[in-house]
């Protein structure tokens, strides 16, 4: 017996071996793992305790794909945005539209395709607080104080919901304590960029009630000058706060309040020219086909030039949004029921000079002002049994109102009559109001045959109804008057079947399904039809996850395929009606896409001073079928095609090692790198193949050393080290120089903190 034993013990290390040459095939660098914390006896890893599944479970035991960036990572890295903790996660990336709060987000190449100003905001990933949906109002909330950020790939229907076609992102906040105690943040960087961040916890009633308040502010020159006389550039501006109270009137209630606002104003949308004009434009402009063909304008192009402009009129580009949740969980013993409601307004507001250039050919007032209800109850068994279960019903309703002019100059002439000058005319023109109202019923229960082997099956019921009411105008002409209404509805299930091995060793197969509303235009348009159709993907993935060497080291390993139905796709381009510009803008249903990979995490303590983490991930995605897309005004057959937003290899590799100095006081050096393969990322680059739509592959270094006490801590770093020059994506109203892109910029800074 104890011979057997020990050939099962063998084989199950030579699997595991086997395991991590897979991972090693992946990269030749260990891929990321969650945040460890050394043991005292052992130099092991502990736990992370993640909510993927709404109830509290230790990471290595949830069969999900996921990434968890903890509260000490979130310090450690400098994570101030949503580009931060991506660095972190396999196969996940994100586009920038010229400011903080604009970004667009893909898992697995699974991303909204859809215009990011529509009325009622889409996404392909949902977006939760707290469990309350913020999706509507931002896709880069504030980092101060929070405890834990997940991000779940793949659909997340169950729990998640509505837009969770390709997976999640679940932020945890740090919870009113029963004791006082607080931090205060100072930041120094590049670009005399100030920050200054902070919370304070007071209890109010010893043991039942507790406020805990956080904030940020930060202001910034920016990276980008405006070399005109008006002056001014990507200045910024951002400020945030959050306050919560938690009573607990007994040990089985606890009832949490949360108001968090939040504001975002730059003097320009932060990209520079590259000298691409697309071909409405250059025909308007030059007089030439689409190409390498704007001015210079004093300025020159990317990547000559990364760190100027030369606009002519100002500009305000921002966001402001804020939000009031309260949640109340109640725990029965057997069950606790957990009930969440949240309100949040936002506003998007572009002001300004759009064509990019000294000359004035045109200028834009564009507010976009949202909202958003919703709320949740779920009833959910405790502890583990032969079945756990949770069954659940959510409700809400989101709105919003678009009043958006682009502007003539004073120098538009060749689209006015005689030749006179244009200044002040309306070219396009869009006034709207949408709302969407949704109900969902969900339920999922796990069957726990033996300690080893489980079963989960879970479904969600959904029910959508949208409308809109839209004026859209051309040259001051009304071109379509639209009141649509359409309602959709949808069932979507979620299987896994789980098998821990042994004790730290879980393996998982999962099939589930994503599902994302459809919709009605907001123009009228002979190019388009009047609805769209949802789209649905259904998501098959075979994982692992262990630990070896007493918890030293941590692997985990999943493989997908994602099969995509009906992806909705914006239809966005101008053209010349003799002198005239007119505007098509709009969604269409491509026929069907897939994205399948391979993605990998690895953590290792090597030492009791010295950590090694890294992440990596493949994925193809790709048009399996789209004969006939529409781009730039062109019908393409685009099948075969790469998704937009959907690089091939994202790679990453993090070290930290630490050294005590001398009683309480520790000295520590970090270095961060990832890399991201060529992306395309615009739908232009399917018609304009040698042009800025595609984005170039990048690497990124970063370091850090500080020193550290249990109260005060001292960090010195450099941001993009070798200050390699890269964008994310392009983006293009009507800019005289060509579309603009982001450019990457090295930051060098200082960061103390004190705790009290």
């Amino acid at each position: 017996m104890m011979g057997a034993n020990k050939q099962g013990r063998t084989a199950q290390f030579f699997g595991k071996a086997a395991l991590i040459a897979i991972a090693a095939g992946i990269s030749a660098t260990p891929a990321f793992a969650q945040e460890e914390a050394a043991a005292a006896d052992t130099g092991a890893a502990d736990d992370i305790v993640v909510t993927a599944q709404r109830r509290s479970e230790s990471i290595q035991n949830v069969p999900i794909s996921i990434t968890a960036v903890t509260a000490d990572t979130l310090k450690k890295q400098n994570v101030q945005s949503v580009e931060d903790y991506f660095a972190l996660t396999p196969n996940v990336s994100f586009q920038s539209n010229g400011s903080r709060d604009r970004k667009d987000l893909a898992i697995r190449g699974i991303s909204n395709q859809l215009n990011p100003y529509a009325d009622v905001r889409q996404a392909t990933s949902a977006l939760y607080i707290d469990d309350f949906n913020v999706s509507a109002a931002t896709s880069n909330p504030q980092i101060v104080d929070l405890e834990r950020i997940e991000i779940l790939r793949g659909p997340q229907g169950t729990y998640f919901g509505r837009n969770s076609v390709g997976g999640a992102i679940n932020v945890s906040t740090k919870k009113p304590v029963n004791e006082f105690e607080g931090e205060i943040e100072l930041d120094y960087s590049s670009f005399d960029t100030k920050r200054i961040q902070g919370t304070v916890n007071v209890p109010v009633i010893d043991g039942i009630l507790a406020l805990r308040a956080s904030g940020q502010y930060e202001k910034s020159d920016g990276n980008i000058e405006n070399i005109n006389p008006i002056g001014g550039g990507n200045d910024s501006k951002f400020y945030t706060g959050r306050i919560q109270a938690r009573f607990t009137p007994t040990d089985a209630i606890t009832w949490d309040f949360l108001y968090n606002y939040s504001k975002e104003t730059l003097g320009m949308r932060a990209g520079v020219p590259t000298g691409f004009v697309t071909r409405t434009w250059a025909g308007a402009y030059y007089g030439q086909p689409a190409g390498y063909v704007g001015d210079p304008d004093g300025v020159g192009f990317f990547p000559e030039n990364d760190d100027q402009v030369n606009f002519n009129r100002p500009q305000s580009v921002g966001t402001k949004y804020d939000y009031l949740t309260s949640r109340l969980q109640w725990d029965f013993d057997i069950a606790t029921l957990t009930a969440v409601v949240g309100h949040l307004e936002s506003d998007v507001f572009n002001y300004g000079d759009v064509d990019g250039g000294s000359r004035d050919f045109f200028y834009e007032d564009l507010k976009l002002t949202r909202k958003s209800t919703s709320g949740e109850v779920r009833l959910q068994s405790n502890g583990k049994n032969f079945l756990d279960w949770s069954i659940g019903t959510a409700y809400g309703k989101d709105s919003g109102v678009t009043n958006q002019s682009t502007f003539n100059g004073t120098e538009i002439t060749f689209a006015c009559p005689g030749g006179v000058s244009c200044n002040g005319l309306e070219v396009t023109g869009l006034d709207s109001k949408s709302s969407t109202r949704y109900f969902a019923l969900f339920g999922q229960g796990t069957l726990n045959f033996t300690d080893q082997l489980s079963f989960t099956a879970g479904v969600r019921y959904s029910w959508e109804k949208t409308s809109n009411l839209a004026e859209t105008r051309s040259s001051e002409v009304v071109t379509g008057v639209n009141d649509r209404s359409a309602a959709f509805e949808d069932v979507s299930p979620k299987f896994t079947l789980s098998y821990k091995a042994d004790t730290n060793w879980l393996l998982f197969a999962t099939a589930s399904r994503g599902f994302k509303s459809g919709g009605t235009q907001t123009s009228t348009s002979a190019f388009l039809q009047n609805e769209f159709d949802p789209e649905t993907l259904w998501n098959y993935e075979l994982g692992t996850k262990f630990d070896l060497f007493d918890r030293r080291v941590r692997i985990d390993i999943t493989g997908f395929y994602m099969d995509w139905k009906d992806v909705q796709q914006t239809i966005n381009f101008q053209f010349n009606d003799n002198g005239q510009f007119r505007s098509v803008s709009g969604i269409a249903n491509a026929a069907a896409a897939e994205s399948y990979g391979i993605e990998g995490s690895f953590d290792a303590k090597i030492t009791p001073e010295w950590t090694l983490s890294g992440q990596a991930g493949y994925n193809k995605s790709k048009f399996k079928d789209y004969p006939n897309a529409l781009i730039n005004g062109t019908v393409l057959d685009i099948s075969g095609r790469p998704l937009v937003n959907a690089p091939k290899w994202t790679l990453g590799a993090q070290t930290q090692y630490t050294q005590p100095i001398m009683d309480n006081l520790e000295g520590f050096g970090r270095l961060e790198w990832n890399y991201r393969s060529r992306t395309l990322s615009h739908p232009f680059g399917y018609l304009y193949a040698d042009s800025p739509f595609w984005a170039p592959s990048y690497n990124n270094v970063n370091v850090r050393l500080g020193v550290e006490t249990e109260k005060y801590n001292v960090t010195f770093y450099v941001e993009n080290l070798f200050k390699e020059k890269y964008y994310a994506n392009a983006y293009e109203k009507a800019f005289y120089s060509g579309v603009q892109v982001e450019p990457s910029y090295r930051r060098i800074g200082v960061n103390a903190g004190y705790k009290f």
